[in-house]
């Protein structure tokens, strides 16, 4: 089961260049490595022709989170696995056992890595050395999203079974597992800001939610936004969002407006944030991870082959 940004396909030329990077523009075919795919992004880009893949590295990114060293870590859901790129871009296997079809991905300050494993209804943490163990389960029907508190609650973006019964639940560092806010229309994505402010991609609602320490839903954002999927928040409490249908990135400003970053991306999934303010995103329809420098320029930290996705 796909949640409902994963329903149209994505089409994939046979050559490996990828339609839909810009709106009615197809890539060309370029070839390298991941360092030499780097290019700077403005909004007249979407003119210009953009990248393809290399190596297979990745079948279906969707997750990503940033460790303080520098790591990114990457849910690769058709296989399975959680990927982790190395500071220098070294892509190596965290854990390939133990899921059954995990979504959502979040790194704590200690460095414990937590995976949302939608398929298997659970919540598991990763330990440095890939051991696999279960946090919660039992309690959640579809958890999509995860992330982790400084003082190390988790928070759940468990997308339910149908309209409008979506639930952020919270799992305290004793386990112990509680719905902060309900009412969620497939909520697939969320984020913990450094005052507690919970932030959620409200997919099937075209929105983004905030919520209080104490529970009380509010909008943040709408206008513009297609089935955002992932969420993230940066030190300073800005929110960024995977704006899915809109194959964009969008930062949201404190009155609500989405800014787009980038739009060379097809079907972006998960989005994170670092200390310096570079942006990660799982370009999921082009199998690979990007970076979105604070001054705006777009690389590749790593790819996959060419495919037919579903969403």
């Amino acid at each position: 089961m796909r949640l409902p940004l994963l329903s149209l396909p994505l089409l994939l030329t046979s050559f490996g260049a990828i339609n839909g990077l810009c709106p009615g523009r197809v890539a060309s075919p370029i070839v390298g490595s991941a360092s030499s795919l780097t290019q700077a992004y403005s909004p007249a880009d979407c003119a210009t022709p953009k990248l393809v893949l290399r190596a297979s590295t990745f079948s279906y990114p969707d997750g990503v989170a940033v460790a303080a060293d520098g790591t990114v870590y990457v849910v690769d859901t058709d296989n399975t696995e959680v990927v982790k790129i190395s500071a220098t871009g070294t892509v190596s296997t965290l854990a390939s056992g133990g899921f059954t079809y995990p979504t959502g991905v979040a790194v704590a300050a200690d460095g414990t890595v937590y995976v949302a494993d939608a398929g298997g209804r659970s919540i598991k943490k990763i330990s440095s050395t890939g051991a696999v163990a279960e946090v919660a389960a039992h309690d959640f029907v579809y958890p999509a999203g995860v992330a982790v508190a400084p003082d190390g609650t988790l928070y759940v973006a468990d997308a339910g079974s149908g309209a409008d019964n979506g639930i952020i639940k919270k799992i305290s560092p004793s386990g112990r597992v509680s719905t902060l806010a309900s009412g969620f229309n497939k909520p697939s994505g969320v984020a913990i800001a450094p005052d507690g402010t919970v932030y959620v991609a409200d997919t099937d609602n075209n929105s983004i939610k905030k919520v209080s320490p104490t529970g009380v839903v509010s909008a943040l954002a709408s206008t513009g936004l297609q089935k955002p999927h992932g969420v993230a928040v940066d030190a300073d409490g800005i929110v960024y969002v995977a704006n899915t249908y809109n194959n964009t990135i969008e930062k949201i400003t404190a009155a609500g407006v989405a800014v787009p970053l980038g739009c060379s991306f097809t079907y972006p999934s998960g989005v994170a944030v670092d200390a310096a303010g570079a942006v990660y995103v799982t370009d999921t329809g082009n199998s690979a991870v990007r970076k979105i420098s604070p001054s705006g320029q777009v690389s590749t930290l790593a790819d996959g082959p060419a495919g037919t996705a579903t969403r």
